[in-house]
Protein backbone atom coordinates (compact mmCIF):
# COMPACT_ATOMS: atom_id res chain seq x y z
CA UNK A 1 0.00 0.00 0.00
CA UNK A 2 1.15 3.46 -1.27
CA UNK A 3 2.07 5.81 2.25
CA UNK A 4 0.12 8.90 2.66
CA UNK A 5 3.30 10.90 3.29
CA UNK A 6 2.97 10.75 -0.53
CA UNK A 7 0.37 12.88 -1.06
CA UNK A 8 2.27 16.16 0.92
CA UNK A 9 5.11 16.20 -1.63
CA UNK A 10 7.22 19.10 -1.68
CA UNK A 11 7.20 21.05 -5.18
CA UNK A 12 3.54 20.07 -5.97
CA UNK A 13 0.96 22.74 -7.01
CA UNK A 14 0.14 25.24 -3.61
CA UNK A 15 -3.76 23.92 -3.18
CA UNK A 16 -5.45 27.28 -3.66
CA UNK A 17 -8.94 26.33 -1.73
CA UNK A 18 -12.68 27.75 -1.98
CA UNK A 19 -14.35 29.24 0.94
CA UNK A 20 -11.23 29.56 3.31
CA UNK A 21 -12.73 31.92 4.96
CA UNK A 22 -16.19 30.34 6.34
CA UNK A 23 -16.24 31.27 9.90
CA UNK A 24 -19.43 29.52 11.08
CA UNK A 25 -17.37 26.32 10.90
CA UNK A 26 -14.53 27.74 13.34
CA UNK A 27 -14.19 27.11 16.68
CA UNK A 28 -12.67 29.55 19.17
CA UNK A 29 -9.24 30.15 18.55
CA UNK A 30 -9.01 27.63 15.97
CA UNK A 31 -6.48 28.52 13.03
CA UNK A 32 -8.11 25.45 10.96
CA UNK A 33 -11.48 23.60 11.08
CA UNK A 34 -12.91 21.06 8.73
CA UNK A 35 -16.39 19.60 10.64
CA UNK A 36 -15.60 18.70 13.74
CA UNK A 37 -11.76 18.73 13.71
CA UNK A 38 -10.17 21.71 14.67
CA UNK A 39 -6.09 22.98 14.75
CA UNK A 40 -4.99 25.71 17.19
CA UNK A 41 -2.02 27.55 17.34
CA UNK A 42 -0.28 25.31 19.37
CA UNK A 43 -0.91 22.52 17.77
CA UNK A 44 1.22 24.27 14.43
CA UNK A 45 3.39 27.13 15.49
CA UNK A 46 6.58 24.92 15.95
CA UNK A 47 6.32 23.53 12.59
CA UNK A 48 5.59 27.14 10.76
CA UNK A 49 8.51 28.50 12.78
CA UNK A 50 10.84 27.04 10.97
CA UNK A 51 9.60 27.86 7.52
CA UNK A 52 8.94 31.75 9.08
CA UNK A 53 9.72 34.39 5.94
CA UNK A 54 9.30 32.06 3.41
CA UNK A 55 5.87 32.99 2.14
CA UNK A 56 5.48 29.82 -1.06
CA UNK A 57 6.88 27.38 2.29
CA UNK A 58 4.58 28.72 4.57
CA UNK A 59 1.68 28.39 2.31
CA UNK A 60 2.06 25.06 0.68
CA UNK A 61 2.13 23.76 4.33
CA UNK A 62 -0.47 25.27 5.25
CA UNK A 63 -2.69 24.03 2.49
CA UNK A 64 -1.12 20.39 3.10
CA UNK A 65 -3.02 20.47 6.67
CA UNK A 66 -5.58 21.76 5.10
CA UNK A 67 -6.20 19.03 2.42
CA UNK A 68 -5.16 16.25 5.32
CA UNK A 69 -8.43 17.61 7.10
CA UNK A 70 -10.34 17.33 4.03
CA UNK A 71 -9.16 13.59 3.27
CA UNK A 72 -9.89 12.98 7.14
CA UNK A 73 -13.32 14.04 7.09
CA UNK A 74 -14.29 12.47 3.84
CA UNK A 75 -12.75 8.89 4.74
CA UNK A 76 -15.11 9.21 8.05
CA UNK A 77 -17.93 9.75 6.02
CA UNK A 78 -17.15 6.71 3.76
CA UNK A 79 -16.66 4.88 7.38
CA UNK A 80 -12.85 4.03 6.71
CA UNK A 81 -12.28 4.61 10.39
CA UNK A 82 -14.57 1.43 10.82
CA UNK A 83 -12.66 -0.72 8.51
CA UNK A 84 -11.69 -3.76 9.71
CA UNK A 85 -8.20 -3.67 8.43
CA UNK A 86 -8.13 -0.07 9.82
CA UNK A 87 -8.87 -0.88 13.24
CA UNK A 88 -6.95 -3.93 13.47
CA UNK A 89 -4.01 -1.55 12.16
CA UNK A 90 -4.57 1.41 14.48
CA UNK A 91 -4.85 -0.88 17.73
CA UNK A 92 -1.09 -2.62 16.75
CA UNK A 93 -0.02 0.78 16.11
CA UNK A 94 -1.53 1.87 19.78
CA UNK A 95 -0.42 -1.81 21.33
CA UNK A 96 3.10 -1.07 20.33
CA UNK A 97 2.97 2.43 21.57
CA UNK A 98 1.38 1.82 24.97
CA UNK A 99 3.48 -0.95 25.98
CA UNK A 100 6.60 1.03 25.49
CA UNK A 101 4.91 3.13 27.45
CA UNK A 102 3.81 0.34 30.43
CA UNK A 103 7.72 -1.28 30.23
CA UNK A 104 9.22 2.23 30.81
CA UNK A 105 6.84 3.40 33.92
CA UNK A 106 7.97 -0.19 35.42
CA UNK A 107 11.32 -0.37 34.69
CA UNK A 108 12.20 3.09 35.56
CA UNK A 109 11.46 2.55 38.59
CA UNK A 110 14.58 0.04 38.92
CA UNK A 111 17.63 1.10 40.60
CA UNK A 112 20.62 -0.15 41.00
CA UNK A 113 23.08 0.35 44.60
CA UNK A 114 26.54 1.18 44.75
CA UNK A 115 26.87 -2.02 47.13
CA UNK A 116 25.47 -4.56 44.10
CA UNK A 117 28.11 -2.66 41.98
CA UNK A 118 31.29 -3.34 44.31
CA UNK A 119 30.20 -6.97 45.03
CA UNK A 120 29.86 -8.16 41.38
CA UNK A 121 33.57 -6.20 40.72
CA UNK A 122 35.15 -8.10 43.96
CA UNK A 123 33.52 -11.61 42.31
CA UNK A 124 35.20 -10.99 38.69
CA UNK A 125 38.56 -12.14 37.37
CA UNK A 126 37.08 -15.56 35.90
CA UNK A 127 37.19 -15.51 31.58
CA UNK A 128 34.94 -18.50 30.03
CA UNK A 129 34.36 -20.16 26.06
CA UNK A 130 31.47 -22.52 26.26
CA UNK A 131 29.47 -23.42 23.10
CA UNK A 132 25.64 -23.61 24.01
CA UNK A 133 22.65 -25.50 21.81
CA UNK A 134 19.08 -24.56 22.12
CA UNK A 135 16.01 -26.52 20.75
CA UNK A 136 12.28 -25.97 21.47
CA UNK A 137 11.27 -29.83 21.83
CA UNK A 138 12.41 -31.21 25.32
CA UNK A 139 12.90 -34.69 24.00
CA UNK A 140 15.12 -33.51 21.14
CA UNK A 141 17.29 -31.79 23.51
CA UNK A 142 17.16 -34.94 25.60
CA UNK A 143 18.58 -37.45 22.64
CA UNK A 144 21.25 -34.50 21.69
CA UNK A 145 22.71 -34.48 25.44
CA UNK A 146 23.25 -38.39 25.18
CA UNK A 147 24.99 -38.23 22.23
CA UNK A 148 27.47 -35.51 23.49
CA UNK A 149 27.65 -37.29 26.77
CA UNK A 150 28.33 -40.28 24.60
CA UNK A 151 31.37 -38.36 22.66
CA UNK A 152 29.40 -36.86 19.93
CA UNK A 153 31.21 -32.79 19.18
CA UNK A 154 28.09 -30.29 20.06
CA UNK A 155 29.92 -27.83 17.72
CA UNK A 156 29.09 -30.07 14.64
CA UNK A 157 25.48 -31.14 16.24
CA UNK A 158 24.90 -27.22 16.12
CA UNK A 159 25.91 -26.66 12.93
CA UNK A 160 23.57 -29.71 11.42
CA UNK A 161 20.32 -29.00 13.79
CA UNK A 162 20.04 -25.63 15.08
CA UNK A 163 17.55 -23.48 13.89
CA UNK A 164 19.04 -20.18 14.24
CA UNK A 165 21.21 -18.60 10.96
CA UNK A 166 23.95 -17.33 13.17
CA UNK A 167 24.16 -19.95 15.86
CA UNK A 168 24.93 -21.93 13.36
CA UNK A 169 27.26 -19.48 11.66
CA UNK A 170 29.30 -19.34 15.06
CA UNK A 171 29.19 -23.10 15.77
CA UNK A 172 27.34 -22.17 18.82
CA UNK A 173 30.26 -20.52 20.20
CA UNK A 174 30.31 -18.07 23.31
CA UNK A 175 33.52 -15.93 24.88
CA UNK A 176 33.10 -13.85 27.59
CA UNK A 177 35.60 -11.92 28.87
CA UNK A 178 33.92 -12.55 32.70
CA UNK A 179 31.81 -15.55 33.31
CA UNK A 180 29.74 -12.81 35.50
CA UNK A 181 29.10 -10.97 32.26
CA UNK A 182 27.02 -13.59 30.79
CA UNK A 183 23.23 -13.49 29.32
CA UNK A 184 20.79 -13.96 32.11
CA UNK A 185 19.42 -17.48 31.03
CA UNK A 186 22.83 -18.58 31.37
CA UNK A 187 24.43 -17.20 34.00
CA UNK A 188 23.55 -18.95 37.06
CA UNK A 189 24.75 -22.71 35.31
CA UNK A 190 28.04 -20.60 34.73
CA UNK A 191 29.30 -18.88 38.30
CA UNK A 192 30.61 -22.81 39.28
CA UNK A 193 31.74 -24.56 35.93
CA UNK A 194 35.05 -25.94 35.20
CA UNK A 195 36.24 -26.72 31.66
CA UNK A 196 34.76 -29.70 30.20
CA UNK A 197 31.58 -29.41 32.27
CA UNK A 198 28.20 -30.25 30.47
CA UNK A 199 25.53 -28.66 31.80
CA UNK A 200 22.38 -30.29 31.80
CA UNK A 201 19.80 -29.20 29.51
CA UNK A 202 17.63 -26.21 31.11
CA UNK A 203 14.29 -24.63 30.37
CA UNK A 204 14.46 -21.00 28.77
CA UNK A 205 11.33 -18.86 27.58
CA UNK A 206 10.92 -20.65 24.31
CA UNK A 207 12.27 -24.39 24.72
CA UNK A 208 15.51 -25.67 26.04
CA UNK A 209 18.78 -24.96 26.27
CA UNK A 210 22.45 -26.77 27.05
CA UNK A 211 26.14 -25.77 27.20
CA UNK A 212 29.56 -27.31 27.50
CA UNK A 213 32.22 -25.15 28.83
CA UNK A 214 35.41 -24.99 26.57
CA UNK A 215 38.10 -23.25 28.85
CA UNK A 216 37.85 -21.27 31.82
CA UNK A 217 40.22 -18.77 32.42
CA UNK A 218 41.49 -15.68 35.11
CA UNK A 219 42.68 -12.70 34.82
CA UNK A 220 43.18 -9.56 36.46
CA UNK A 221 40.85 -7.38 36.76
CA UNK A 222 40.38 -3.27 36.27
CA UNK A 223 40.29 -0.94 39.45
CA UNK A 224 37.28 -0.67 40.74
CA UNK A 225 37.06 3.16 39.84
CA UNK A 226 37.61 2.43 36.14
CA UNK A 227 35.20 -0.46 35.77
CA UNK A 228 32.34 0.52 37.86
CA UNK A 229 30.53 2.30 35.52
CA UNK A 230 30.16 -0.68 32.77
CA UNK A 231 29.11 -2.89 35.61
CA UNK A 232 26.35 -0.64 36.46
CA UNK A 233 24.99 -0.27 33.36
CA UNK A 234 25.07 -4.04 32.50
CA UNK A 235 23.46 -4.90 36.06
CA UNK A 236 20.73 -2.01 35.39
CA UNK A 237 20.05 -3.82 31.68
CA UNK A 238 20.12 -7.41 33.60
CA UNK A 239 17.77 -6.57 36.57
CA UNK A 240 15.48 -4.43 34.34
CA UNK A 241 15.24 -7.47 32.41
CA UNK A 242 15.11 -9.86 35.56
CA UNK A 243 11.83 -7.39 35.96
CA UNK A 244 10.09 -7.34 32.41
CA UNK A 245 10.46 -11.11 32.47
CA UNK A 246 8.58 -11.14 36.20
CA UNK A 247 6.11 -8.74 35.58
CA UNK A 248 5.14 -10.14 32.38
CA UNK A 249 4.81 -14.24 33.98
CA UNK A 250 3.22 -12.53 36.45
CA UNK A 251 0.75 -10.55 34.18
CA UNK A 252 -0.48 -13.86 31.85
CA UNK A 253 -0.56 -15.98 35.18
CA UNK A 254 -3.30 -13.56 36.96
CA UNK A 255 -4.94 -12.94 33.37
CA UNK A 256 -5.67 -16.57 32.79
CA UNK A 257 -4.14 -16.28 29.06
CA UNK A 258 -5.06 -19.39 27.09
CA UNK A 259 -4.79 -20.57 23.54
CA UNK A 260 -6.88 -22.59 21.83
CA UNK A 261 -5.17 -25.90 20.17
CA UNK A 262 -8.01 -26.28 17.64
CA UNK A 263 -7.86 -22.85 16.02
CA UNK A 264 -4.22 -23.01 16.35
CA UNK A 265 -4.34 -26.29 14.47
CA UNK A 266 -6.40 -24.76 11.88
CA UNK A 267 -3.90 -21.91 11.56
CA UNK A 268 -0.97 -24.65 11.26
CA UNK A 269 -2.59 -26.82 8.75
CA UNK A 270 -3.72 -23.42 6.43
CA UNK A 271 0.07 -22.40 6.47
CA UNK A 272 1.81 -22.00 3.14
CA UNK A 273 4.62 -24.78 1.82
CA UNK A 274 6.99 -22.32 3.43
CA UNK A 275 5.95 -21.82 6.98
CA UNK A 276 6.01 -17.87 6.23
CA UNK A 277 2.30 -17.51 4.95
CA UNK A 278 -1.30 -18.39 4.99
CA UNK A 279 -4.07 -19.26 2.67
CA UNK A 280 -7.25 -18.25 2.52
CA UNK A 281 -9.63 -18.75 5.80
CA UNK A 282 -13.50 -18.66 5.50
CA UNK A 283 -15.02 -15.63 7.00
CA UNK A 284 -16.75 -17.63 9.98
CA UNK A 285 -13.00 -19.10 10.57
CA UNK A 286 -11.72 -15.51 10.85
CA UNK A 287 -13.83 -14.92 13.82
CA UNK A 288 -12.86 -17.80 15.69
CA UNK A 289 -10.89 -16.89 19.11
CA UNK A 290 -7.03 -18.16 18.99
CA UNK A 291 -6.42 -17.15 22.31
CA UNK A 292 -8.09 -15.30 25.12
CA UNK A 293 -7.65 -13.94 28.62
CA UNK A 294 -9.58 -12.47 31.36
CA UNK A 295 -10.77 -9.17 30.10
CA UNK A 296 -10.23 -9.93 26.44
CA UNK A 297 -9.26 -12.15 22.89
CA UNK A 298 -7.48 -12.21 19.46
CA UNK A 299 -9.76 -14.00 16.49
CA UNK A 300 -7.99 -16.23 14.38
CA UNK A 301 -8.20 -13.13 11.86
CA UNK A 302 -6.52 -10.69 13.94
CA UNK A 303 -3.50 -12.95 15.10
CA UNK A 304 -2.81 -14.27 11.19
CA UNK A 305 -3.10 -11.15 9.84
CA UNK A 306 -0.26 -9.68 12.82
CA UNK A 307 2.19 -12.43 11.86
CA UNK A 308 1.72 -12.33 8.46
CA UNK A 309 2.58 -7.94 8.44
CA UNK A 310 6.05 -9.03 10.87
CA UNK A 311 8.95 -7.67 8.87
CA UNK A 312 10.53 -10.06 6.52
CA UNK A 313 13.85 -10.86 8.27
CA UNK A 314 11.57 -11.57 11.03
CA UNK A 315 11.98 -15.37 12.05
CA UNK A 316 8.42 -17.53 11.69
CA UNK A 317 7.08 -21.30 11.62
CA UNK A 318 3.78 -20.70 10.86
CA UNK A 319 3.36 -24.51 10.21
CA UNK A 320 4.16 -25.19 13.78
CA UNK A 321 1.75 -26.00 16.00
CA UNK A 322 4.79 -24.94 19.13
CA UNK A 323 5.41 -21.89 18.08
CA UNK A 324 1.93 -20.38 16.90
CA UNK A 325 0.75 -21.32 20.30
CA UNK A 326 3.95 -19.34 21.82
CA UNK A 327 3.43 -16.67 19.90
CA UNK A 328 -0.38 -16.32 20.03
CA UNK A 329 0.40 -16.20 24.15
CA UNK A 330 2.74 -13.78 23.81
CA UNK A 331 -0.01 -11.66 21.21
CA UNK A 332 -1.99 -11.83 24.37
CA UNK A 333 0.52 -10.72 26.85
CA UNK A 334 1.23 -7.28 24.19
CA UNK A 335 -2.55 -6.50 24.22
CA UNK A 336 -2.32 -7.01 28.52
CA UNK A 337 -0.03 -4.57 28.59
CA UNK A 338 -1.87 -2.53 26.70
CA UNK A 339 -4.75 -2.51 28.84
CA UNK A 340 -2.72 -2.20 32.32
CA UNK A 341 -0.65 0.81 30.49
CA UNK A 342 -4.73 2.36 30.21
CA UNK A 343 -5.50 1.73 33.56
CA UNK A 344 -2.36 3.59 35.07
CA UNK A 345 -3.89 7.00 32.22
CA UNK A 346 -0.68 6.41 30.37
CA UNK A 347 -2.60 6.82 27.51
CA UNK A 348 -3.47 10.60 28.69
CA UNK A 349 -0.04 11.76 28.71
CA UNK A 350 -0.32 14.55 25.92
CA UNK A 351 2.71 13.27 24.28
CA UNK A 352 1.46 9.58 24.05
CA UNK A 353 -1.88 10.84 23.25
CA UNK A 354 -0.40 12.89 20.63
CA UNK A 355 1.52 9.87 19.05
CA UNK A 356 -2.09 7.57 19.09
CA UNK A 357 -4.14 10.16 17.78
CA UNK A 358 -1.48 10.36 14.79
CA UNK A 359 -1.45 6.18 14.30
CA UNK A 360 -5.10 6.34 14.17
CA UNK A 361 -5.19 8.79 11.50
CA UNK A 362 -2.04 7.59 9.77
CA UNK A 363 -4.10 4.06 9.20
CA UNK A 364 -7.25 6.23 8.37
CA UNK A 365 -5.33 8.10 5.24
CA UNK A 366 -3.20 5.18 4.32
CA UNK A 367 -6.66 3.44 3.46
CA UNK A 368 -8.19 6.58 2.19
CA UNK A 369 -5.19 6.80 -0.56
CA UNK A 370 -5.83 2.97 -1.37
CA UNK A 371 -9.85 3.37 -1.54
CA UNK A 372 -10.28 6.90 -2.84
CA UNK A 373 -6.83 8.45 -4.77
CA UNK A 374 -5.15 5.34 -6.04
CA UNK A 375 -8.04 4.36 -7.69
CA UNK A 376 -8.09 8.02 -9.66
CA UNK A 377 -4.26 7.56 -10.39
CA UNK A 378 -4.70 5.92 -14.28
CA UNK A 379 -1.84 6.76 -17.04
CA UNK A 380 -3.25 6.40 -20.44
CA UNK A 381 -1.09 5.76 -23.32
CA UNK A 382 -1.65 9.45 -24.32
CA UNK A 383 -0.37 11.03 -20.85
CA UNK A 384 2.70 8.40 -20.51
CA UNK A 385 3.54 9.91 -24.23
CA UNK A 386 3.18 13.31 -23.44
CA UNK A 387 4.85 12.99 -20.23
CA UNK A 388 7.83 10.90 -22.16
CA UNK A 389 8.29 13.96 -24.69
CA UNK A 390 8.30 16.23 -21.58
CA UNK A 391 11.38 14.75 -19.97
CA UNK A 392 13.32 12.63 -22.63
CA UNK A 393 15.74 15.57 -23.48
CA UNK A 394 16.74 15.81 -19.84
CA UNK A 395 17.41 12.06 -19.56
CA UNK A 396 20.25 11.87 -22.24
CA UNK A 397 21.87 7.79 -22.71
CA UNK A 398 25.31 8.66 -22.25
CA UNK A 399 27.83 7.02 -25.25
CA UNK A 400 29.09 3.95 -24.19
CA UNK A 401 31.72 1.06 -25.29
CA UNK A 402 31.69 -2.26 -25.89
CA UNK A 403 35.43 -4.46 -25.54
CA UNK A 404 36.56 -7.44 -25.68
CA UNK A 405 38.27 -8.26 -22.50
CA UNK A 406 40.68 -10.73 -21.42
CA UNK A 407 42.70 -11.12 -17.57
CA UNK A 408 46.49 -11.36 -18.12
CA UNK A 409 47.00 -13.01 -13.98
CA UNK A 410 51.17 -12.28 -14.06
CA UNK A 411 53.83 -11.07 -15.98
CA UNK A 412 53.98 -14.41 -18.25
CA UNK A 413 50.30 -13.52 -19.46
CA UNK A 414 51.02 -10.06 -19.68
CA UNK A 415 53.85 -10.45 -21.59
CA UNK A 416 52.68 -13.04 -23.95
CA UNK A 417 49.68 -10.45 -24.67
CA UNK A 418 52.24 -7.95 -25.41
CA UNK A 419 54.30 -9.77 -27.77
CA UNK A 420 51.26 -10.92 -29.63
CA UNK A 421 50.05 -7.52 -30.07
CA UNK A 422 53.76 -6.55 -31.50
CA UNK A 423 53.82 -9.19 -34.05
CA UNK A 424 49.89 -8.31 -35.06
CA UNK A 425 48.60 -11.74 -33.87
CA UNK A 426 44.98 -12.25 -32.94
CA UNK A 427 44.89 -12.44 -29.13
CA UNK A 428 41.35 -13.63 -29.24
CA UNK A 429 42.25 -16.80 -31.58
CA UNK A 430 44.05 -17.63 -28.70
CA UNK A 431 41.45 -16.88 -25.89
CA UNK A 432 42.22 -20.58 -24.12
CA UNK A 433 45.98 -18.97 -23.28
CA UNK A 434 44.32 -16.61 -20.94
CA UNK A 435 41.86 -15.97 -18.16
CA UNK A 436 37.88 -14.98 -18.46
CA UNK A 437 37.14 -11.38 -16.27
CA UNK A 438 33.67 -11.63 -15.50
CA UNK A 439 32.82 -8.77 -13.52
CA UNK A 440 32.10 -6.63 -16.59
CA UNK A 441 31.28 -9.23 -18.47
CA UNK A 442 27.25 -9.33 -20.45
CA UNK A 443 25.35 -11.80 -19.61
CA UNK A 444 26.04 -15.31 -21.63
CA UNK A 445 29.29 -13.83 -22.72
CA UNK A 446 33.00 -14.87 -22.46
CA UNK A 447 35.04 -11.76 -23.77
CA UNK A 448 32.26 -9.27 -24.52
CA UNK A 449 31.84 -6.30 -21.80
CA UNK A 450 28.23 -4.92 -21.56
CA UNK A 451 28.59 -1.65 -22.01
CA UNK A 452 30.52 0.78 -20.63
CA UNK A 453 30.43 4.83 -19.65
CA UNK A 454 33.45 6.62 -19.25
CA UNK A 455 32.24 6.75 -15.29
CA UNK A 456 32.44 3.31 -15.17
CA UNK A 457 35.98 3.40 -15.15
CA UNK A 458 38.76 4.38 -13.23
CA UNK A 459 39.98 8.01 -13.81
CA UNK A 460 43.37 6.77 -15.00
CA UNK A 461 42.42 4.23 -17.54
CA UNK A 462 39.36 6.30 -18.83
CA UNK A 463 41.82 8.15 -21.54
CA UNK A 464 43.32 4.76 -22.60
CA UNK A 465 40.05 3.11 -23.21
CA UNK A 466 37.88 6.32 -24.34
CA UNK A 467 40.46 7.32 -26.89
CA UNK A 468 40.36 3.71 -29.16
CA UNK A 469 39.19 3.58 -32.35
CA UNK A 470 37.10 0.25 -33.20
CA UNK A 471 39.63 -2.68 -33.13
CA UNK A 472 42.31 -1.32 -31.45
CA UNK A 473 44.18 -3.00 -28.32
CA UNK A 474 45.20 -1.82 -25.07
CA UNK A 475 46.60 -3.13 -21.63
CA UNK A 476 45.17 -1.51 -18.73
CA UNK A 477 47.59 -2.68 -15.04
CA UNK A 478 45.68 -3.55 -12.14
CA UNK A 479 48.17 -4.13 -10.06
CA UNK A 480 52.34 -5.57 -10.32
CA UNK A 481 51.46 -8.66 -11.83
CA UNK A 482 48.24 -8.79 -13.21
CA UNK A 483 46.29 -6.52 -15.97
CA UNK A 484 43.25 -6.37 -17.98
CA UNK A 485 43.92 -6.53 -22.03
CA UNK A 486 41.03 -4.27 -24.41
CA UNK A 487 39.84 -4.34 -27.29
CA UNK A 488 37.36 -2.26 -28.72
CA UNK A 489 34.54 -3.73 -30.75
CA UNK A 490 31.70 -1.34 -30.37
CA UNK A 491 30.81 2.64 -30.09
CA UNK A 492 27.19 3.37 -28.92
CA UNK A 493 27.34 7.72 -29.47
CA UNK A 494 25.20 9.57 -26.83
CA UNK A 495 21.19 9.24 -27.77
CA UNK A 496 18.11 10.79 -26.80
CA UNK A 497 16.50 7.56 -25.14
CA UNK A 498 13.64 5.61 -26.26
CA UNK A 499 10.41 5.48 -24.30
CA UNK A 500 11.52 1.54 -23.31
CA UNK A 501 15.08 3.23 -22.24
CA UNK A 502 13.17 5.12 -19.34
CA UNK A 503 9.85 3.27 -19.13
CA UNK A 504 9.85 3.34 -15.20
CA UNK A 505 10.66 6.57 -14.89
CA UNK A 506 8.72 7.73 -17.24
CA UNK A 507 5.61 5.56 -15.35
CA UNK A 508 7.04 7.20 -11.94
CA UNK A 509 6.83 10.63 -13.63
CA UNK A 510 2.94 10.15 -14.83
CA UNK A 511 1.80 8.60 -11.34
CA UNK A 512 3.24 11.42 -9.52
CA UNK A 513 1.60 14.57 -11.59
CA UNK A 514 -1.65 12.25 -12.12
CA UNK A 515 -1.78 12.38 -7.81
CA UNK A 516 -1.18 16.09 -7.62
CA UNK A 517 -3.78 16.61 -9.88
CA UNK A 518 -6.00 13.86 -8.57
CA UNK A 519 -5.53 15.48 -5.14
CA UNK A 520 -6.43 19.32 -6.00
CA UNK A 521 -9.30 17.82 -8.23
CA UNK A 522 -10.40 16.20 -4.61
CA UNK A 523 -9.25 19.38 -2.16
CA UNK A 524 -11.63 21.47 -4.63
CA UNK A 525 -14.26 19.28 -4.53
CA UNK A 526 -14.00 18.48 -0.60
CA UNK A 527 -13.71 22.29 0.43
CA UNK A 528 -17.70 22.97 -1.46
CA UNK A 529 -18.71 19.95 0.49
CA UNK A 530 -16.59 20.58 4.14
CA UNK A 531 -16.51 24.21 3.82
CA UNK A 532 -13.10 24.27 5.73
CA UNK A 533 -12.44 27.32 7.49
CA UNK A 534 -8.47 28.81 7.06
CA UNK A 535 -7.76 32.13 9.78
CA UNK A 536 -5.16 33.59 6.97
CA UNK A 537 -4.00 36.60 9.34
CA UNK A 538 -2.50 33.64 11.50
CA UNK A 539 -0.82 32.33 8.49
CA UNK A 540 0.24 35.55 7.16
CA UNK A 541 2.31 36.03 10.57
CA UNK A 542 4.36 33.87 9.55
CA UNK A 543 5.40 35.65 5.71
CA UNK A 544 7.48 38.02 7.73
CA UNK A 545 11.17 36.80 9.12
CA UNK A 546 11.77 37.19 12.48
CA UNK A 547 13.90 39.67 13.54
CA UNK A 548 17.05 37.56 14.29
CA UNK A 549 16.58 35.80 11.42
CA UNK A 550 19.91 36.22 8.63
CA UNK A 551 18.85 33.35 6.17
CA UNK A 552 15.29 32.25 4.58
CA UNK A 553 14.47 28.70 5.30
CA UNK A 554 15.65 25.90 3.14
CA UNK A 555 13.69 23.69 4.46
CA UNK A 556 11.11 21.74 2.39
CA UNK A 557 7.47 21.61 3.82
CA UNK A 558 7.13 18.07 3.47
CA UNK A 559 5.24 17.34 6.68
CA UNK A 560 1.84 17.52 8.26
CA UNK A 561 0.33 17.33 11.32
Amino acid sequence: MKKTSIIFVAGAAVLFLACGRNVENAADGAVISVGERHIYPENISESFERYRGDTLSVNIFRDNIVARELFIAHAVDLGLDNDREVVRLVHERSREILQAEWLAYWLDKVEMSDNEVRDFWEKMGTGISYTCFYHEDSLFMDSVFSMVKAGEDLSDLVVEFAVDDIVRQTRGQINISDKNFSNAQDHEYLISAEAGDIIDPFPVTTGWRMLQIDSVWTYETEPFETDSQRIASMLLARNREARKIFLEDSLKTARNVHADSEVIRLIAENADARGIMFGVFQPEEESLIAVSWDGGSRTLFSMTENIQGLPDYFPRDTDNIRWLTDYARRLALFDIEMDEAIRLGLDTIPDVAHMLEAKLWEAVLDKYYEVVISTRIVSDSATLNNVYLDIRDDLPINESRVFHVLFLENNEKLNTAEAMMASGDDILAAVDQFELFPPILAEGEETITRPLESMMVPEGDRETLFSLIQGEEAIVTLSDSTALWFRLDEINEERIPSFDDIRDRVISEAEQRMETETIEVLVDSLSVVYHPYIDEEYFRGFYIPAEEDSVTSTESPTEVI
